[in-house]
């Protein structure tokens, strides 16, 4: 063990004061530490911040429903055949007037992904007037096929729309959400080659249908696959989220079943696929004015359960490809068995990735604080012991600093535990930065961190110690609202060559931190040298051979 009159310490630096107020350096903000921030409560606060218009979504929704009722119960014949039109048309219309109101009354932020899906509402809109004059008032059908393109091309707005949200609300990327929505996107691929696209290319369907029955599946696909991964991404769903989503299955739903129809030629207008068009508009509508319009693109900062339902409904869609091969008829054809096997062959590949990325996920959340984000103490010394036995070249150096946050508690005593966990993330965030990769940074206590680095001498050593000491205490830290503190550490750093007893090596690590607390704090000490082994045992030979003499 190295005594405490072997150590030699650094000359403490002066802690500058600080403020009890104004931002952080450079404006910038500490990350907030899990559970400060509420998203639930900043609906609520939504919410409250003008309680009558959190009445003008159910107002538009029930208007609707009744505009909706009345549209289904009029004939398709006669003179009631301009009313019916006007209220299809004007409930779609409606929907799109409500989203570009609900883009001036709650001002989201980002803008642009309700602007995109409010132009795509447009388009859709503007496709049903086109299809109610080709359909009642004119049998041309260049008409039609106007309205089809217009139909398709307010898919990829919707889409690039939707996208944006769904890259908000993950901003580091949601792979599990992705793996979810490709695999449930794979089964749903297999029932509409077999039954959408693969009929749609018979020759004896006409061209128009042709378009209707291929078209509209290819993109119904692409926004299932960013729908799933829309509902199956982490984060806050306020009603808005909820209502959003409705609009998009219905949808959806309502494309699939216009599409066997047309199919088999028996699709009407003014049937239940009707019904369920308008209904998403409506849903599209009310998420559109409702308070929490604005906070469906809010980012989550935890990652995605693997709840009952996700894994019965990933298990659905990994059984369709499958089944697919008895379900028709009884009986499997060339192109139904082809398209199964290639279904079950993507389905086991995106199932294998996806329990691969939930091990190592388990396995990261195992090893990483939930605080701060570094590892946890038992990571450390599980490496600590790997590294002490596993030298890469022999006089291979290990070193370790422990650093511990001075007067902590009288942060916690007086400002809250929520304070207090603000500035453990922003110390742990500083010690990052002047971290190698290949450095281990830990949590190692409540607040004392550590950190394991290799091939470090010890004025090398002694300069890192500084360097994070000084890294901590350049700026004050922010703890609670319009509050910033100066905040200090005291290091203690130890370092041994390989082979080592790791036992020791914190020993002396954490010797040397004591002599830097005793010394003031906001210093940095490095135990000196540990004896060499080898050089022991040879002044013993040489002590025993010149006895021998």
């Amino acid at each position: 063990m190295a005594p405490a009159h072997d150590l030699r310490r650094a000359r403490p630096e002066p802690m500058a004061p600080s403020p009890h107020s104004g931002p952080g350096p450079a404006g910038s903000q500490p990350p907030s530490p899990v559970g400060l921030t509420s998203s639930a409560s900043a609906a609520r606060a939504m919410m409250t911040a003008a309680p009558w218009t959190g009445w003008l979504w159910l107002g538009y929704l029930g208007a609707g429903a009744v505009a909706a009722f009345g549209y289904s119960a009029v004939p398709a014949s006669g003179g009631w055949l301009v009313a019916r039109m006007v209220g299809g048309c004007g409930i779609g219309a409606s929907s799109v007037v409500a989203v570009f109101v609900g883009l001036r009354r709650h001002q989201p932020r980002p803008r642009r992904p309700w602007v995109l899906i409010g132009l795509s509402q447009l388009l859709f809109t503007s496709a049903s007037v086109v299809f109610y004059a080709a359909e009642f008032l004119s049998a041309d059908q260049r008409i039609l096929g106007v309205s089809i393109l217009l139909y398709l091309a307010h898919y990829p707005v919707l889409a690039a729309g939707l996208l944006l949200i769904v890259r908000r609300r993950a901003p580091r990327g949601d792979l599990p959400a992705l793996l979810d929505g490709l695999l449930v996107a794979t089964g749903a691929t297999t029932l509409s080659v077999l039954h959408l696209i693969g009929p749609g290319l018979h020759e004896d369907i006409p061209r128009l249908v042709t378009w209707t029955a291929t078209g509209y599946p290819i993109a119904d696909l692409v926004l299932l696959t960013i729908g799933v991964r829309l509902v199956a991404s982490a984060g806050f769903r306020p009603p808005a989220f909820i209502l959003l989503s409705v609009s998009l299955f219905a949808i959806l739903a309502a494309d699939t079943g216009y599409g066997l129809r047309q199919l088999h030629a028996i699709y009407a207008v003014g049937g239940p696929l009707d019904g369920i068009w308008l209904a998403g508009s409506l849903a599209l509508g009310a998420a559109a004015l409702h308070p929490t319009m604005a906070g469906v693109a809010q980012p989550s900062s935890r990652p995605a359960g693997l709840g009952r339902a996700r894994l019965c409904g990933l298990y659905l869609a990994g059984i369709i490809p499958p089944l697919s091969l008895v379900v028709p008829r009884g009986a499997a054809n060339g192109v139904t068995e082809l398209v199964s096997a290639i279904a079950m062959v993507i389905s086991t590949a995106l199932i294998m990735i996806r329990m691969r990325y939930a091990e190592v996920s388990q396995r990261r959340l195992a090893n990483t604080d939930v605080l701060t984000g570094l590892c946890t103490r038992r990571f450390l010394e599980t490496r600590l012991a790997l590294a002490s036995v596993r030298a890469s070249q022999p006089g291979a150096t290990l070193a370790l600093l422990l650093i511990d946050v001075d007067h902590f508690k009288a942060v916690n005593d007086r400002f809250g535990h929520p304070a207090g966990d603000r500035a453990l993330a922003e110390v742990a965030r500083r010690l990052r930065e002047v971290a190698r990769s290949a450095d281990v940074v830990a949590r190692y206590g409540g607040e004392e961190f550590a950190l394991l680095t290799t091939y470090l001498g010890q004025d090398d050593l002694y300069v890192l110690g500084e360097r994070l000491r000084l890294a901590v205490a350049a700026s004050p830290v922010a703890v609670d609202d319009g509050i910033v503190l100066p905040v200090t550490v005291s290091v203690g750093a130890a370092a041994t060559t390989l082979p080592a007893s790791p036992a020791e090596l914190i020993d002396r690590a954490d010797r040397a931190l004591y002599a830097a607390k005793s010394a003031g704090r906001d210093c940095c000490v490095l135990a000196s040298p540990a004896p060499q082994p080898d050089a022991g045992r040879a002044a013993a030979e040489a002590h025993c051979s010149s006895s021998a003499a």
